[in-house]
């Protein structure tokens, strides 16, 4: 069994893989352009921050589509389409009524999160025009987030990778474009970067309503439909999705909270570095991610079918494999850390610091596989309370507790930040394993 299983595994996780891996390719596209644009500190800063403003305002989306996969995967399994389907209709009024006030928030009021950070008056300036190109866009990024999510659950990983190579394709293209000024349009900089990616969403949103118009996709919405949002579901929906939501929080305030620290301790310089760090490593991230994405579509449906062996065999086919290719992904991570560095940037400091990050946390991948794999494979039971209970602890109190100690009362610096990663990422590891093995997740009812 354990053979056809990986297949299994295999069949969904590649394809999710690529879809994170031109994620990945359009952040990269982006810090690769902005690296080479003005002053690299000042554009590579602005679009970070503009970067995590998304993010900080992204967790209750992705939470509550986690939510709607879990419940999904589960009809599907059981073979109920229609509820599944129902369940995509609601997700998707859901998430979309939301989506509005966020936009809205990030075109006006964009600029109070670099001014929170302390970052000077041309970092703040450059973020703000990243932000305002970005979250025009923001209600497409999340239609993408639901109809990408719906297709998952469903067992079709390929689909949103068609649309993500369409996507990127158009991503690139923006980016060179509008960022130095070619082909005649004007020279945007970090604004044209913000405008190209937000612009890509909108893309993808119309391929995917193409797809649906011509009867391609395995489950869709009546977007037409006039029956109103059914409460009873958006609670359910709510229920298992805010856990994973908070914890994908938690996940940005940390983020925030970090280059709080990392300004403090070393300026624009160490900020630019981490950024650099994190595109590089950004690509070693993808085989959990897809993992993770094939883990949480098999144990709901297993689930749906009744056949609990089934769904923990899958989880762990799943984390074995994840473990395998990020640890390949780390390997090259410690042996070429100035190399992969290179491709971003020019400026020696940012290699040199960004360097000794990607050696550090080449270390932590095959964990780091493990980590993401098998809390995707509980939030597809709906088992979404300990994952983040566990992520909420080992983030906000172990890692920074660990950070702050070694970068300022024992003055290690920017180092001393990375090294709180680093430790971090092995103790929650080793705990989300022995959540996963207590198997209280296989007992959810959804």
């Amino acid at each position: 069994m354990n053979v056809q299983l990986r297949r299994i595994v295999l069949k969904l996780a590649i394809p999710a893989v690529i879809s994170n891996l031109l994620y990945t390719f359009q952040n990269i596209v982006d810090a690769m352009m902005l690296g080479r644009y003005g002053n690299p500190a000042i554009s590579l800063s602005a679009a970070g921050i503009g970067g995590m403003l998304y993010f900080l305002t992204f967790p209750l989306i992705m939470g509550l589509a986690t939510g709607g996969v879990a419940i999904m995967a589960r009809r599907w399994g059981e073979k109920n389409y229609k509820e599944a389907k129902f369940t995509f209709e609601n997700l998707y009024i859901l998430l979309i009524l939301i989506s509005i006030p966020i936009s809205l928030f990030g075109v006006f009021l964009g600029w109070t999160l670099p001014t929170a950070l302390g970052a000077d008056k041309a970092v703040i300036n450059a973020s703000y025009h990243y932000i305002m190109g970005i979250f025009i866009f923001y209600p497409f990024a999340v239609f993408l987030a639901v109809y990408n999510s719906a297709m998952r659950a469903a067992g079709d990983t390929k689909t949103p990778m068609i649309v993500d190579i369409y996507a990127n394709s158009w991503n690139v293209f923006w980016n060179y474009t509008l960022i130095f000024g070619n082909f005649g349009f004007p020279e945007l900089g970090v604004m044209g970067a913000g405008i190209a990616t937000g612009s890509s969403y909108l893309f993808a949103s119309l391929i995917y309503l193409i797809m649906q118009n011509r009867g391609k996709l395995i489950i869709s919405p009546n977007l037409l439909s006039r029956e109103k949002g059914d409460v009873k579901m958006m609670k359910k929906i709510f229920r298992i999705g805010i856990p994973a939501g908070i914890e994908r929080g938690m996940w940005a305030i940390t983020s925030f909270i970090y280059t709080f620290l990392i300004f403090l301790a070393s300026g624009p310089i160490g900020y630019a570095s981490f950024q650099v760090g994190l595109k590089a490593e950004s690509v070693a991230y993808m085989p959990a991610f897809g993992f993770s994405i094939a883990a949480t579509t098999l144990v709901g449906q297993y689930l749906g079918e009744r056949n609990i062996e089934k769904a923990r065999s899958a989880a762990i086919e799943a984390t074995k494999m994840s473990m395998l290719f990020m640890g390949i992904a780390g390997a090259f991570m410690v042996f070429f850390p100035k190399y992969l560095a290179e491709l971003f940037t020019g400026d020696a400091e940012i290699i040199h610091l960004a360097s000794i990050y990607l050696l550090l946390m080449g270390m932590t991948e095959p964990a780091l596989g493990a980590l993401f794999t098998l809390a995707g494979g509980m939030r597809g039971a709906g088992y979404t309370t300990m994952p983040m209970i566990i992520n909420l602890t080992g983030l906000m109190g172990v890692r920074l507790g660990i950070a702050v100690l070694l970068a300022f009362p024992l003055g290690m610096g920017l180092i001393g930040i990375w090294l709180g990663m680093f430790v971090e990422t092995f103790i929650r590891a080793i705990w989300m394993f022995l959540e996963f093995r207590r198997g209280k997740w296989a007992k959810v009812k959804v």
